[in-house]
């Protein structure tokens, strides 16, 4: 997994809302490194260092809908 920035994480925040501009990206489109990462932080108060595939704001599809959250 690649890093952006070094000490940038990121955490997953389910939602219940996408927006209309909002990119969505679905868990099977992910590189099984960020699928991983995935996995690790739905549903739970963890964060994970930023990778490649996935940026601020984005939402993935996986067992419900999450919205990344990095800083």
């Amino acid at each position: 997994m690649s890093l952006r920035e070094a000490n940038r994480r990121m955490r997953l925040r389910r939602t219940g809302t996408v927006s209309a501009d909002a990119r969505v990206r679905h868990y099977d489109e992910l590189d099984e490194e960020t699928q991983v990462v995935v996995r690790e932080l739905a549903g739970r108060p963890r964060t994970a260092p930023e990778t490649d595939d996935l940026d601020d704001g984005d939402v993935v599809k996986f067992t419900d809908y999450y919205q990344v959250r990095a800083r």
